[in-house]
């Protein structure tokens, strides 16, 4: 062996080892460790279509957060007692019950910033709810992820991103401010007592951001780049988590060392899937294992649903809900789109899916329907 093959082997293996003492210094290995549990949706941001009821009681005509701040009387008081409703300490002894071990929280901006130009947002009370939440997960040993899942401008135009409309996250000062957003995340972070600090398993920068050409791509490599140096530098160490934005995995292959304290989250969905039978789907999930578990970061599937056109029986079901759990589990695990909803729908339902006995104590462990 050459004397700069030696040097560069010595060189990646202490690299490797610096980093694998800091993912073990952690609340939460993902390189070891599965994660599964569910994303606490329409909690701190409102998405309309999970309880529609919410909105057509106090803003019939609003569609996201954004319009519900400007149309709703008394905003600020309907979503405090909302954020109190919502989300509660039986949500975790029920996941806790069936051995869940992670919930994704997401979060806007606007809990961390202040809001500029008009924005309509309540800004104040989320930090409290947060951290009332990270006690439930203290108390029943569950993991939580701070998930920034709208920010400055919007990544996507879409209701979870709080506001539908134009994808502005990639003019500069947005980037600026999203980035100011994850400064102050770390910061609330490092500040909070060790009992709710440990809880904390990662710091997601940004949900579902939609990169149509090459140019917003870099911009979101960039911040990517950029976040990943303030989330390094924080005190308590935790992984960041970026999105894939629906690329390939393979498009992100040279972004970070391969012994960099991050990993990538990836979202799967087959409700768009109207004209193809069960068994399609079910191979379509099992193909998922290669690319899952060939990724040179974990992969995190950090939403995931049983949510399809077919209408599938009892038995479908549990193939279906237990043949994506065993391919998540190749990787980092998965978290399931959402904890609950006002639509009385078990396909996006975690809670329904325990109440109705589809998910149990076993589930996550055996998956005893898997095909693959």
């Amino acid at each position: 062996m050459s004397f700069l093959r030696l040097f560069i082997l010595l060189y990646a293996l202490s690299a490797s080892s610096a980093f694998v003492v800091k993912r073990d210094g952690t609340a939460w290995n993902f390189w070891t460790q599965k994660a599964f549990g569910a994303n606490l949706g329409n909690w701190l941001i409102l998405e309309r279509w999970l309880d529609p009821g919410f909105f057509g009681k106090f803003a019939p005509n609003a569609q996201d957060e954004w319009t519900f701040c400007q149309q709703a009387a008394n905003a600020t008081e309907l979503l405090q007692q909302h954020w109190q409703d919502w989300i509660t300490e039986d949500d975790f002894r029920m996941l806790a019950s069936v051995n869940a071990n992670h919930v994704r929280i997401p979060v806007g901006y606007w809990a961390f910033i202040p809001v500029i130009d008009g924005e309509p947002y309540i800004g104040t009370g989320q930090k409290a709810q947060i951290e009332r939440i990270l006690g439930y997960c203290a108390q029943y040993n569950i993991n939580a992820i701070i998930d920034l899942h709208a920010l400055p401008g919007s990544q996507n135009g879409q209701d979870h991103s709080g506001r539908i409309g134009p994808t502005d996250f990639f003019q500069r000062r947005n980037v600026i401010r999203s980035l100011q957003t994850v400064e102050a995340v770390v910061a609330w972070m490092n500040g909070l007592p060790p009992r709710l600090k440990s809880t904390i398993s990662a710091i997601e920068v940004i949900n579902e951001p939609h990169t149509r050409n090459v140019a917003v791509f870099n911009i979101l490599k960039d911040y990517y780049q950029q976040a990943y140096k303030i989330i390094d530098a924080s005190a308590y160490k935790v992984p960041m988590i970026f999105s894939d934005s629906f690329r390939w995995l393979s498009d992100f292959q040279d972004l970070f060392p391969y012994n960099a304290n991050a990993l990538i989250d990836t979202h799967y969905y087959w409700m768009e899937e109207s004209k193809r039978d069960v068994s399609i789907i079910l191979k379509e999930v099992c193909d998922k294992k290669q690319v899952v578990a060939s990724f040179y970061l974990p992969v995190l599937v950090g939403e995931w649903s049983i949510a399809t056109q077919i209408n599938m029986d009892e038995h479908t079901t549990r193939q279906f809900l237990d043949t994506q759990l065993s391919v998540w589990k190749q990787s980092s695990g998965g978290l399931m789109w959402s904890l609950k909803n006002a639509i009385n729908s078990k396909q996006w339902s975690f809670e329904q899916l325990v109440k109705e006995g589809y998910i149990n104590s076993k589930t996550f462990s055996d998956h005893t329907n898997a095909i693959c």
